[in-house]
């Protein structure tokens, strides 16, 4: 059976002013995949996988440092984010999964309120928009589907939503 993680891109980042009245803006690509590949249920090992991405941002006026936070929102089928799981596409069968950044296991990529830890990173650009400059997001995001799942053979995804804020 395949797995797979589609991650929406749903939410924007906007814009934040700070007390010097700088605005920070960031758009986020179409969409992050993370595909787990053939799972086999009888193995003892998890089975983990990553993924990159990048964020493109400017700010006006240019030169000062921000902090992005980036967010993993729940998953669809289960609604948790300590409790993630992929939906069989042919029946109603659930495979859990858990998602993490810095490395397989670690620190849960959450949004910090209902579940898990939002990622922090700190930018200065030198960009003034619209013109924007492409940033490296300093994790991956790290998959893991946990071992010996019984589950049905076949297509399993979720879609979750990442959301930046400045």
């Amino acid at each position: 059976m395949k797995a797979f993680l589609r991650i929406a891109i749903f939410g924007a980042l906007a814009s934040a002013s700070s007390m010097a009245h700088a605005a920070l803006f960031c758009t986020l690509p179409s969409s992050v995949s993370l595909n787990f590949g053939n799972y086999d249920d009888s193995s003892a090992a998890n089975t983990d996988v990553s993924t990159t991405f990048s964020v493109s941002c400017c700010r006006n006026p240019p030169g000062s440092t921000a902090t992005l936070t980036v967010a993993m929102g729940p998953s669809t089928n289960s609604g948790g984010i300590n409790t993630r799981q992929m939906k069989n596409g042919a029946n109603a069968d659930l495979m859990s999964y858990q998602l993490y950044f810095n490395s397989f296991g670690g620190t849960v990529w959450g949004d910090g309120v209902i579940g898990g830890s939002t990622w922090m990173q700190a930018i200065t650009l030198t960009s003034n928009c619209p013109a924007t400059v492409p940033i490296m997001v300093g994790s991956a995001i790290f998959g893991r589907i946990f071992a010996q799942q019984a589950v049905s053979a076949g297509s399993y995804a979720d879609t979750l939503t990442i959301s930046i804020t400045p």
